[in-house]
């Protein structure tokens, strides 16, 4: 089932992160204002292929291949404990955390973000 929430920083509402699952693939976008800003690769809603199929524009969004996923979750649902902190310091960084585990970092310009998820750096997600 597709799914796009918003989670919406209180101290600084120009700022957001959106998770979308598009029954493909679930990503993390970073939001300032009406930009996305960074984005980050989450899981694999599909099978998990085993050649990259970044090559294809048509392919968008991408699936992250087996060479890169360390840890495929299952996808998210409405009752899912996901949650999104914000630290505004040098620099803006969202944490994405599921069931209090931190498996995600966004901050404005990382394209890709980092993740706990993957096992190697690749252009969906960089080694957390």
């Amino acid at each position: 089932m597709r799914s796009l929430t918003k989670y919406v920083s209180n101290d600084r509402p120009e700022f957001a992160v959106y998770i979308e699952d598009d029954d493909k693939v679930c990503y993390a976008y970073l939001w300032k204002e009406k930009k996305i800003v960074g984005d980050i690769w989450l899981y694999n809603s599909a099978p998990t292929p085993n050649e990259p199929e970044w090559n294809k524009k048509e392919n968008l969004p991408f699936l992250n291949p087996a060479e890169f996923v360390g840890e495929n979750l299952e996808p998210f649902s409405a009752s899912s404990p996901v949650e999104v902190t914000w630290d505004f310091g040098e620099e803006t960084v969202a944490k994405i955390f599921l069931s209090e585990r931190l498996i995600a970092k966004l901050t404005v310009g990382a394209r890709p973000g980092w993740s706990i998820l993957v096992t190697k750096d690749g252009p969906l997600a960089l080694k957390m």
